[in-house]
Order: structure tokens, then sequence, then C-alpha cells
């Protein structure tokens, strides 16, 4: 049986074929000192493009491709990072007209098996209260979400290398959706960007990561009632788990309705705390 279009953009993101056409996209504002609405969106299609499957990433291709989507919108692909084993994936695309930048966009959550195994630890962690130190314990009180970690990790060499290649003048921005907004803000405390921007965030880590990261503009973008900005939660019952959000928070109301969503059956749309998750209404609504 066939899922209503508002499940398919929960679901599905990369199907859509749309990717930099739904709305007026104002010039982007590399300098900007604080919280951009034109950096916003872009980042936010940013993080919705990358859904899109990479012609790395093999059958069953979808064309146009994402190569094809950033070459519309003036983007070299600069690198596509992939891991097969823990599933992680990433773009990091450059452009120098009509400004310069570069945008290293993570991957979210897909319907496949090593994003399920990365998203379970993150329930392993609400029963266990598993801490994983983002450096040796003797150096540092900051831990993180122990999946998000190892999804990050499965990449970063190669991160690392192709970041240090881009010009030393270019400003880099960190995005990503749901699980790859963890992995934008984890990657923000290895390598210092120009700004994060990210869209349907989980909680990353304690207060004291949340605390190593203040002096990066990190905005947080939050769609309504979106349900994933609520994990893992802060308490369980009446004990803390310690997790904490990073960054600032903006949020963006739901007074425009959901992106081509008619009057449809109720098991036809998903429950608004999970419709408000999807990365279309992020970009709809900015």
């Amino acid at each position: 049986m066939s899922i209503s279009q508002p499940w398919r953009d929960l679901l599905y993101p990369g199907e859509a074929t749309d990717f930099f056409a739904r709305a007026s996209f104002p010039p982007f504002e590399p300098d900007a000192k604080g919280f951009s609405r034109a950096n916003a969106l872009w980042l936010a299609e940013f993080s919705r493009l990358i859904y899109r499957h990479d012609l790395k990433e093999g059958p069953p291709f979808q064309i146009p491709s994402l190569d094809d989507f950033l070459v519309r919108i003036g983007f070299t692909k600069q690198f596509f990072f992939q891991s097969h084993k823990k599933d992680t994936q990433a773009v990091l695309a450059y452009t120098a007209k009509p400004v310069e930048f570069a945008v290293l966009a993570f991957r979210g959550t897909e319907q496949t098996s090593g994003d399920f195994e990365t998203d379970l630890k993150l329930w392993k962690n609400f029963l266990s209260f598993a801490k994983s130190p983002l450096r040796s314990p003797s150096q540092s009180q900051a831990w993180v979400h122990a999946g998000f970690r190892e999804a990050l990790d499965a990449i970063w060499q190669d991160v690392k290398i192709q970041l240090a290649q881009l010009p030393r003048s270019c400003p880099v921005f960190f995005t990503g959706h749901s699980l790859g907004a963890a992995l934008a803000t984890l990657a923000a405390a290895r390598h210092t960007p120009r700004a994060v921007y990210t869209f349907g965030s989980p909680r990353v880590g304690n207060r004291a990561f949340a605390e190593q990261l203040s002096g990066i503009p990190i905005f947080r973008v939050i769609d309504d009632k979106d349900i994933v900005t609520q994990l893992p939660p802060e308490k369980i019952w009446f004990r803390k788990t310690g997790f904490v959000h990073v960054g600032e928070e903006f949020h963006i109301g739901s007074e425009h309705p959901s992106p081509d969503a008619p009057l449809l059956d109720a098991w036809q749309m998903p429950p608004k705390p999970f419709l408000d998750h999807a990365p279309i209404c992020y970009v709809s609504r900015l």
C-alpha cells in the first residue's frame, strides 16, 4: 500500500525533486554576526538535499543526482563522505560566486539498519545512562551520546582532510537535520566553523560539552512541536539524564500550513510532533 506525501516527506526526504525550488532564496550572508534567516533557509535546504543519494552510493541511482542539484545552484561538490559500517553520510560543497563559502551537511536518519543502530544506542543511553567521554576522562568532564560519536568517528578522518583543503579565506558552515544535526554539533567540537545551523536536533551531550562550544555560533532551529528536539529527555521519571541542548534556540511556528498537505484522513497525516520534524517543513516555514 502506498503512503501519503506527508509521510514520504518525513520518511524519505531524499526522494524530492524540488530542492532549492520551493522558495525564493535571498543572498547568503557568510559574514553575518548573528542568526541570519537567509542563511537558515539555505542551510535547511542543504540539510534536506543531503538525503538525496550520491552516485557514489551505488544503485538505485536517483536522477537528477545530488551533484546535479549542487551544480544548479552554483556549487561544486568537494567530497561525499560515507561509512558503510555506520551508515554515516555527509557532503562538503563549495562556491566562490557571488560570495565564497562552503557547507558541510550531514545526513539524518534514513530507514536503514545502520541508522537504526545509531539511534538504538540513544535508547540504551536512556536506560543505562551510558556516557561516551569527549576526550579521556582525565582531560574533560564532557561526555556525548555514544551512537552519535561513533557515527561521526566513522568519517571524521576524511572530513578533516577535506576541510584542510579549502581555501584559507573560505568560511565553512556546518549543518544537518535530526541525526545530521547532532553530527554537525559534534563536528564543531573538533573543527571550528564560521557557524552551525541545526534543524530538529536532539540533545547531544552534557552541560560540560555544551560549555566547550559556547564560543561557537550554534543556531538550533526548532519547528513548533518537533518531537525529536525533546530527545534524549532531560529527565526520566525523577532522575536527570544529564543531556542538555547546545547553542541558541530559534523557534519557527506552524502559522503556515504543512506543505502539500490537503485535508487528508488522519492515518494519511503523521501526528503533528512527527510532521513538524519533516525537513520540508523547516524549509517551508522559514
